[in-house]
């Protein structure tokens, strides 16, 4: 399934892009699929705050068909 991904904030800029088009397969999960696309950047963290279709997710979410739009987000601290 083709899918949207969405790079806010700090991501976009360590990524260069604040979208792309990706083909995944039905069931990979969130955590999988930030692994396979942060893998070619050294500065990307392992964690990120991540949303499906606009609503936030845990990285353990799998995408299912229908599933049209993932986002990540840098984690946030604050005091």
């Amino acid at each position: 399934m083709n899918i949207r991904v969405l790079f806010f904030a700090s991501l976009r800029d360590i990524s260069g892009v604040s979208e792309q088009r990706l083909d995944v397969q039905e069931g990979t999960s969130i955590a999988s699929l930030w692994q396979q696309i942060s893998a070619g950047f050294e500065l990307l963290p392992e964690k990120v705050l991540c949303a499906v279709n606009q609503e936030y997710v845990d990285t353990d979410y799998r995408l299912h068909d229908g599933d049209q739009e993932v986002a990540f987000f840098p984690p946030v601290t604050g005091g």
